[in-house]
């Protein structure tokens, strides 16, 4: 959340990071790779903090209480890379057979 904060304090390098990290043809993200070239999974991790950091500088988001900040859109929270996120694990998950044991890996 601080990374956020600071970041949607900076629009050019918010713009920018929302600009770069997209996704390719595979749903892997352009920008992002691990040490040995493999590409992460799209949304990455810097996409959605940058979309946290897009949706703290939006007008209206402020820390008010009032009327027009008080209640939650659920529009704008399915929007968000997050909320993509889950309906989409949730989705795959639906027709998937359940996990043998407990699903934690166990040293032999």
């Amino acid at each position: 959340m601080a990374l956020a904060n600071i970041l949607s304090e900076m629009p050019d390098l918010l713009e920018r990071t929302l600009a770069e990290h997209t996704p390719d043809t595979q749903g892997f993200c352009r920008e992002c790779r691990d040490a040995t070239g493999v590409s992460a999974t799209w949304p990455c991790v810097t996409r959605e903090l940058a979309e946290q950091a897009r949706s703290m500088s939006s007008p209206g988001t402020g820390t008010s209480t009032g009327p027009a900040t008080s209640a939650i859109d659920e529009r704008a929270v399915e929007g968000t890379v997050a909320g993509r996120r889950r309906a989409r694990d949730l989705s795959s998950s639906a027709g998937a057979p359940a996990p043998l044991g407990s699903g934690r890996h166990r040293s032999l």
